[in-house]
């Protein structure tokens, strides 16, 4: 069989190593190919994505989130700088089992402290409470386990699974002490290329933006480009911190081929430097204002050569000048070379997935007539909503060009009868 390095961060025994071997053994059970993985050992996730970017591994594994602990931020930060050099091949979800490890012959009345990774230490937060015990956040938790080990801390326990007992000669005192039982965390499988699944097989795609100003509903803008064409989305996350881009640079016009967008617009450019002056002057970024405008990231649940997502993201190039594919993958899985076999099933296995229900005819108001909401307008009309405008500009010939019944007041539309706003017919 072939062999595949994995980088993971952490010492050996740690849940990322296992992680690792566990994906790849189930993508085999799914009918890929079966691969030895050689997980090599990182001291920080920095090293994980240097190491994968460095070619000294041909995948790495990290995780994202957790169930209990919430996200992992520093990997989302990490994705974003190193955007482009690494991609997003599969996911995983790894059900974590945390184990009390202490030196051979401890007691647990001996033990006064507890150490370990500060996710898995949130993860045990009721057990460490209710046992009063002071908390030592490590670097890893199998790393923990193995400085107990060395420095024979008989007054300190780890938190980390029941096999770092073995390989570092600890006792289990304890097994099972995390909070909740539904204690799974996500990694994400990257590699130095984009690898898309093919098409009959269920994916997610992940995006990365940056927002061109900080303005009134402009998350609601960029979101609406996917549920206007009607894409799930998942997850959402959000981090502050320096733009990527402002008007150029890594944002430049065009689209890459796994389907990345970016923009430079002038007349953005503009609005932007008016709001940057409007909030007292910012200048090189170094304000508290600047250093507070977000990335998001969010997972579509649709795979990213799709026609309607291919347009989600040109809409979404006009509202933020930086938009970046991070990679398009199977939804729990991995894209790892799959046999004729499996990729037969999961066709057959999509065509015969039954179609999504459709809404009926929906009653829909827009309140303010502008750009965007005549852009809404048009959409729900084309679907065969029934559509209500109100805004104090007059907007009555445009909406009546669209087929929207439109109102000079909002109350006015809203004491409109139910039996009077009858949908229109499709």
């Amino acid at each position: 069989m072939p062999t595949v390095k994995v980088a993971f961060q952490g010492e050996r025994g740690a849940y990322s190593e296992a992680s690792a071997r566990e994906m790849f053994a189930v993508a085999a059970e799914r009918g890929a190919a079966q691969m030895v993985v050689d997980a090599i050992p990182c001291a920080s996730f920095d090293d994980v994505f240097a190491a994968l970017i460095g070619r000294k591994v041909e995948y790495a594994a990290v995780p994202i989130e957790n169930t209990l602990g919430g996200s992992i931020h520093a990997n989302y930060d990490l994705l974003l700088r190193h955007h482009g050099a690494v991609h997003i091949v599969g996911e995983h979800s790894f059900r974590v089992r945390h184990a009390l490890l202490a030196p051979k012959g401890t007691n647990k009345a001996d033990i006064q402290r507890v150490m370990s990774h500060p996710q898995a230490l949130a993860q045990c937060d009721g057990f460490i409470r209710r046992n009063g015990w002071e908390r030592v956040p490590a670097y890893d938790t199998a790393g923990s386990a193995k400085m107990i080990a060395e420095e024979a801390l008989r007054s300190t326990a780890a938190i980390c699974s029941a096999s770092a007992a073995e390989l570092f000669g600890l006792d289990i005192l304890e097994s099972g002490i995390e909070d909740d039982a539904n204690n799974f965390t996500r990694f994400l499988l990257l590699s130095r290329s984009p690898a898309l699944p093919p098409k009959e097989v269920p994916c997610k795609t992940t995006v990365v933006f940056q927002p061109s100003t900080n303005e009134a509903g402009i998350l609601f803008k960029a979101l609406s480009v996917f549920a206007l064409r009607e894409i799930d989305l998942c997850k959402i996350e959000s981090r502050p911190g320096r733009r990527v881009v402002d008007g150029g640079g890594a944002g430049a016009n065009g689209a890459a081929a796994d389907g990345s967008v970016g923009q430079a617009d002038g007349a953005r450019a503009a609005k932007r430097a008016k709001a940057v002056a409007c909030r007292g002057g910012e200048s090189s970024g170094s304000s508290a204002a600047a250093s507070f405008e977000y990335t998001f990231y969010v997972d579509l649940l649709a795979h990213t050569s799709d026609g309607k997502v291919q347009n989600a993201l040109r809409h979404l190039g006009e509202i933020a000048p930086f938009a970046r594919v991070l990679g398009c993958f199977p939804a729990e899985g991995i894209l790892v070379a799959v046999t004729d076999e499996a990729r037969d099933a999961a066709r057959e296995q999509r065509v015969s997935a039954a179609a999504p229900k459709r809404s009926g005819a929906l009653r829909v108001g827009v309140i303010g007539f502008g750009n965007f909401g005549q852009f809404l307008a048009r959409w729900f009309v084309a679907a065969g909503h029934a559509l209500f405008a109100a805004s104090r500009t007059d907007y009555s010939d445009a909406a009546a060009r669209i087929g929207v019944t439109f109102f000079s007041d909002v109350s006015t539309m809203l004491s409109k009868p139910r039996a009077s706003c009858a949908p229109r017919a499709a």
